[in-house]
């Protein structure tokens, strides 16, 4: 099963006003894809949590 455009949009529409960068919302849009196949483990959710947070913006970052 395939993910709606709306919902990626919306996320994208999201995760840009919020001031985080282009990757982020790439690589909750590819997490997004997998589970809505159901062909995740949980060494699956650690590695796209992982690679999320490793692209977070927090309050008081740099851009360096």
């Amino acid at each position: 099963m395939t993910i709606d455009k709306a919902l990626e949009d919306a996320l994208e529409d999201t995760i840009r006003n919020s001031g985080q960068p282009e990757t982020v919302a790439r690589r909750i849009i590819a997490w997004v894809r997998q589970m809505s196949q159901g062909s995740l483990v949980k060494e699956d959710d650690a590695r796209f949590l992982k690679a999320i947070c490793d692209e977070l913006r927090l309050e008081g970052d740099s851009e360096d």
